[in-house]
């Protein structure tokens, strides 16, 4: 039987247990982060990070973004982070031993580089040579005039110019420090960061071979818990870390594992009505990302806080069409953004009225407002249950008393 309400002693409701994997030292400034995913293992990658002299800290409230160490290893990449190198070519040396040593690595024939450190890009390029298994290069910051003979991936900022070597696929964003991808500094750019870390991992898979994992089936065992089973600990176990769901229109959801877990316990598991269900129109799948276009339909026989918030129940039938866009890092969900259009939501429940009072140039009036109700739901499920263009008439806009 589905639970209605949260019962922390439910068999759904045990705790499930995040993946684990201890950091390990290699050398005063060389550490290993295993694989942070529930499949445990996968292809290594090299990082190279700046000395934190050369940052600019920030002072105000941290991001939620992870910093590239544990974030790679959620996306499922066995990490060596190198900070502050003194001699990088044998720091790659100690980096990749330490790869070729650990279990987990599944691909030891291929290592990707990525510098976050635009100094010392030309020396890491330099470099590559020395072991055929350094298979690519990712660098973010600056642009080089350095030839490598790997594929290369720059990440540059405003002003900088692209490369004319053929190994070498460039992006330039509009940020002006070169460590905008660093959430813990103050020139972070969380829109820049996020688009080129999705560059960096589609790169990195092409040219190591993975991780690949089945996003879509992690986004529907994700939604399974949610409306099905209706367990927050099982839905939250399908996330990483520290995740974050924002539905817009409401601005209602979770940021951080602790805010998010109190948002489906308290606002959404158990505030869905019974009848709940989502109808999918379609999906488009990328490399960390779903979209999907569907359909909510309910009964509005309760307040639903995330969809409308404090609005008594109705009782009225609702078919709200919703865009979900879902980023996946590794084989678990980090965040979800979610849209509706709220006036149809407001409007198929009976509390936004069709007409509202407007000064029309020859005395009082009426406004119709350009809202539709179900026809809209229907029309997106399929073109052929509607009229496009219906609002151009004179029957909607401002009318005469």
């Amino acid at each position: 039987m589905v639970a209605t309400a949260y019962d922390i002693n439910s068999p759904e409701e045990q705790p499930v247990a995040l993946p684990s994997a201890p950091l390990v030292t290699i050398d005063t400034n060389i550490v290993l982060q295993p694989p942070l995913t529930r499949r445990g293992t996968g292809p290594g990658i090299i990082i190279f990070l700046p000395d934190n002299q050369k940052l600019g800290f920030s002072t105000g409230e941290k991001p939620l973004d992870p910093e590239p160490v544990q974030k790679w290893a959620e996306e499922g990449f066995a990490v060596v982070a190198i900070t502050a190198a003194n001699s990088v070519e044998a720091s790659l040396k100690n980096a990749v031993n330490a790869l070729l040593s650990l279990e987990e690595v599944d691909i030891k024939d291929k290592f990707g580089i990525i510098v976050y450190d635009p100094t010392i890009f030309d020396v890491v390029a330099s470099s590559l040579g020395a072991d055929s298994r350094l298979v690519s290069l990712t660098n973010y910051g600056s642009s080089s005039t350095s030839i490598t003979s790997v594929p290369t991936l720059l990440h540059l900022i405003t002003g900088s110019s692209k490369s004319a070597s053929e190994n070498f696929t460039t992006h330039i964003y509009p940020a002006s420090s070169p460590y905008f991808v660093l959430p813990q500094v103050t020139e972070y750019d969380p829109g820049s960061a996020a688009l080129a870390h999705s560059r960096t991992l589609a790169f990195l898979r092409k040219c190591l071979g993975g991780p690949f994992f089945d996003i879509e089936a992690i986004w529907e065992e994700h939604t399974y818990f949610e409306f099905e089973v209706r367990s927050v600990a099982k839905t939250m176990g399908t996330m990483v870390a520290e995740p974050y769901v924002n539905h817009i229109p409401t601005m209602a959801g979770g940021i951080g594992r602790k805010n998010l877990t109190a948002f489906y316990r308290d606002h959404f598991i158990f505030a869905n009505p019974a009848d709940a269900t989502l109808q999918v129109v379609s999906r488009t799948v990328g490399s960390d990302r779903v979209v999907d276009e569907f359909v909510y339909h309910i009964t509005h026989d309760r307040t639903v806080d995330w969809l409308l918030p404090g609005v008594p129940p109705t009782g009225k039938r609702l078919a709200v069409p919703m865009l979900a866009v879902v980023n996946v890092r590794g084989d678990r969900l980090y965040n979800e953004h979610i849209w509706w259009d709220q006036a149809t939501a407001l409007l198929q429940a009976g509390v936004l009225p069709t007409h509202v009072p407007y000064p029309a140039p020859s005395g009082s009036g009426t406004l119709r407002l350009p809202v539709a109700g179900v026809e809209c739901a229907n029309m997106l499920v399929d073109e052929s249950k509607g009229k496009s263009n219906e609002m151009f008439g004179s029957d909607w806009g401002v009318q005469k008393k």
